[in-house]
């Protein structure tokens, strides 16, 4: 099967930029370029940080959809057609997975193993709409984990699809995606906004600081606030 990595969108300049902010920052920032809807571009709640203290995780998506059912021991073409698509993903990388199971709770996708294959070809996290284990080594790798839950065995799980767009909770994600997360969520960035990105950045933060400051100060009313806040 004939496949083409993504290009690289991000300079060095805008991955750390990027690294530096955090998610709902990115969130608001990208609103004002009105390149979607609002309720769009981010991955629902129901896909939570299971790691909140580790800095934001920024990467191109590889996106993955795995199965697991009963039966005979799941075939692994696709597991190994994975780990050769990652290997040649423009970096960091971050693996997204949907589950398609319909059982998301009865199978994790990924443990310490995969992470740390993973980390060495390049990741720095992995998303899901199902579950992950070996939580407390992973976490010692500093890679990043995002999942619905956390789930003892591996099940029977197999990699259907690899390259394919995928849905997790409310957010379709495509492969080279710029995906941005943390403790509050996983956004994803237009990579046509990343030239206005630190300037929209700087404006949210002054704006928020701004009111804050207006919202504790003794000249505080509601009124005035309603009047200023451009709601």
């Amino acid at each position: 099967m004939s496949w083409t990595p993504p290009e690289a969108t991000l300079s060095d300049e805008q991955l750390e930029f990027l690294r530096s902010v955090d998610s709902p920052t990115i969130a608001n920032a990208v609103e004002p370029f009105k390149v979607r809807d609002r309720t769009e571009g981010f991955i629902g709640g129901s896909v939570r940080c299971l790691f909140p203290d580790l800095p934001s995780m920024v990467g191109y998506a590889l996106t993955v959809k795995m199965n697991n059912q009963a039966g005979p021991v799941a075939g692994r073409d696709g597991y190994w057609r994975m780990w050769q698509y990652l290997e040649q993903m423009p970096k960091p990388a971050v693996l997204v997975v949907q589950d398609v199971s319909g059982a998301p709770t009865r199978a994790a996708l990924a443990g310490e193993v995969m992470s740390t294959l993973a980390k060495r070809l390049g990741a720095v996290g992995m998303v899901t709409d199902g579950a992950f284990r070996d939580v407390q080594e992973v976490h010692a790798l500093g890679f990043h984990y995002f999942a619905r839950y956390v789930v003892v065995s591996h099940g029977n799980y197999e990699v259907m699809e690899v390259g394919a767009p995928v849905t997790l909770d409310g957010a379709t994600v495509t492969t080279g995606d710029i995906v941005h997360g943390d403790a509050n969520g996983v956004v994803i960035v237009p990579a046509t906004v990343l030239p206005g990105l630190p300037e929209a950045v700087n404006e949210v933060r002054v704006k928020e600081r701004q009111t804050m400051d207006f919202i504790t100060s003794e000249d505080f009313t509601l009124a005035q606030l309603m009047r200023t806040s451009g709601y």
